[in-house]
């Protein structure tokens, strides 16, 4: 048999205390195992160094700066429903135009979820004859006729994308600052959106993490929604122009700026194992899978893979990925979770982007309290979020599709007491436990969809999702706001309560236990 056969990789250290496996996919040494026997001598084995550690512990440092960007991206976010009174009166904008707002954030956001992919090729390429890591993207190269091979790291291009993510958000702040219009304010929506399509790498981490990361992201971005109004109508209400908070919210962009760059900073291990990747790409695309380039022989990784193989498996992960999307478009789950998403979102915007202009022209509220309306809503929603994930892994399929229906029934029953209940007060505190009731409902959208839907076509799946959503946030606020230019403020609730007796009768659509099979279109 070849060496290679019997030749295997052990890893050096096994750092699975904080979870986030640095070293486990490199070694810094090849060696045989006690029963290996070799058709000829093994190679002399080079002296090779240790790969230096963290002096704290990296996952849960990366944790934090992405869950401080989950709080800022939320806090920027939360804030349009209090401003927009203001921003209506300054910019002398109708309702119908200032629901265009979120129209930018769709396009930022769709732009940003198509472009992601190419903007991360494009960071991560280095020089594979450099053996140091450098923090300057080897981009130039490609007007170079003469330029040297090159390879890709991701964990570079990551570190890249959420720095530049976080000084494109901070740009958010200064364009509102600069009350320039509704054309800045509409790109400083767009923006804000792209960054946050860019945003979505540090994803990955809350993945490799504790079971939970992920939902305690989302609910510090809730969290951060529920502050911003809660400050920004505070300072209003001492006489402070409205435009000063997004000023003062540069202070959060800079400490997360400087978060992202620090603590996403890739590791001498995360490089070299990039590196060693790349290598052994180029060597089979060169068809050399013996011929070792002078910086992989100097490489702290002893490489010797079957490239007849190895090519075999992309050849077929290429084919599957480029069928999976085919088959998820085939399942009709799948745009039954999607229009789900659009009608869901549409609803969730909606409330909260025009119930303080609600209150304020039909219900005649206090201009200087009724901005914490808001805080309220998106307090409701970070409790739900909270409390859902914590009691879903206790839940069965079935108790979480029941849990979920009877908080959209909830939500639908107080979307119909704000409109017929004449009382703000009532009002203000049933726009809270709307946002209470609604917290669970996307995220058992998405766990349902997981358990449905066959493994395959999950990313695709959660992907399109995401989408509709995002569409879904933009179509229904311009819906609203035409309507509301043309019938008046009060016709608010024409448009929440069909959207949430829609979301009700769609969810009592889908089934109660995981199917047996997965329907598809022919």
């Amino acid at each position: 048999m070849p060496e290679y056969a019997t030749v295997t990789t052990l890893p050096r250290y096994n750092h699975t205390l904080s979870g986030f496996h640095l070293y486990d996919s490199i070694s810094p040494m090849s060696s045989a195992p006690p029963t290996a026997h070799n058709s000829r001598a093994p190679s002399p084995e080079p002296e090779y160094f240790d790969p230096p550690r963290f002096a704290f512990d990296s996952l849960k440092w990366r944790l934090a700066s992405g869950y401080f960007a989950c709080f800022v991206t939320g806090w920027a976010d939360g804030v349009t429903g209090t401003v927009m009174p203001y921003l209506s009166a300054e910019f002398k904008l109708t309702t119908m135009t200032s629901s265009l707002l979120w129209a930018g954030t769709t396009c930022g956001f769709f732009i940003g979820t198509f472009l992601v992919e190419i903007i991360l090729k494009w960071l991560g390429r280095f020089s594979l004859e450099s053996s140091k890591k450098s923090i300057i993207p080897h981009t130039l190269i490609i007007f170079n006729k003469k330029a040297p091979a090159v390879g890709h790291s991701a964990s570079h291009a990551r570190h890249l994308a959420l720095v530049i993510a976080g000084v494109m958000h901070a740009f958010y702040f200064i364009m509102m600052g600069s009350r320039g219009g509704f054309p800045v304010m509409f790109v400083a929506y767009a923006m804000a959106a792209f960054a946050r399509a860019l945003l979505t790498g540090k994803n990955a981490y809350f993945a490799s993490g504790p079971k939970q990361a992920l939902g305690y992201a989302y609910g510090l971005a809730s969290f951060g929604s529920v502050a911003s109004p809660f400050v920004c109508q505070s300072i209003i209400a001492t006489g402070v122009p409205w435009f000063h908070f997004y000023y003062g919210s540069l202070v959060l962009s800079a400490l997360n700026i400087m978060f992202l760059a620090f603590t996403f900073k890739p590791s001498l291990a995360e490089f070299t194992k990039d590196r060693q990747g790349a290598l052994s790409e180029a060597r089979m695309k060169l068809g050399g899978g013996d011929a070792a380039t002078d910086s992989e022989k100097t490489s702290p990784i002893v490489m010797s893979p079957n490239s007849s193989a190895v090519r075999l498996q992309l050849e077929e992960a290429e084919s599957n990925k480029k069928n999976t999307l085919k088959m998820a478009l085939r399942m009709p789950y799948q745009w039954a979770f999607s229009a789900f998403a659009l009608l869901y979102c549409g609803s969730e915007t909606t409330t909260q982007g025009f119930m303080v202009t609600y209150l304020l022209g039909s219900k005649h509220a206090n201009p200087k309290t009724v901005g914490y309306v808001t805080s309220g809503f998106w307090g409701g929603i970070s409790l739900g979020r909270f409390a859902f994930g914590y009691c879903n892994e206790y839940l069965s399929f079935t108790q979480r599709k029941h849990v979920v229906h009877l908080c959209i029934f909830l939500g639908l029953v107080l979307q119909i007491l704000v409109w017929v209940v004449r009382s703000h007060v009532q009002n203000s505190i049933a726009a809270g436990f709307i946002g209470l009731f609604y917290g669970p409902v996307f995220p058992g959208a998405l766990a349902m969809a997981n358990d449905v839907l066959p493994e395959d076509v999950h990313m695709v799946v959660m992907a399109l999702i995401n989408a509709f959503a995002s569409l879904g946030g933009a179509v229904f606020p311009v819906i609203t706001g035409t309507v509301l230019s043309f019938e008046g403020v009060s016709s608010f609730t024409f448009v929440t309560v069909p959207l949430a007796a829609s979301l009700a009768v769609l969810w009592g659509l889908f089934p109660s236990r995981i199917p047996n099979k997965f329907p598809t279109f022919v």
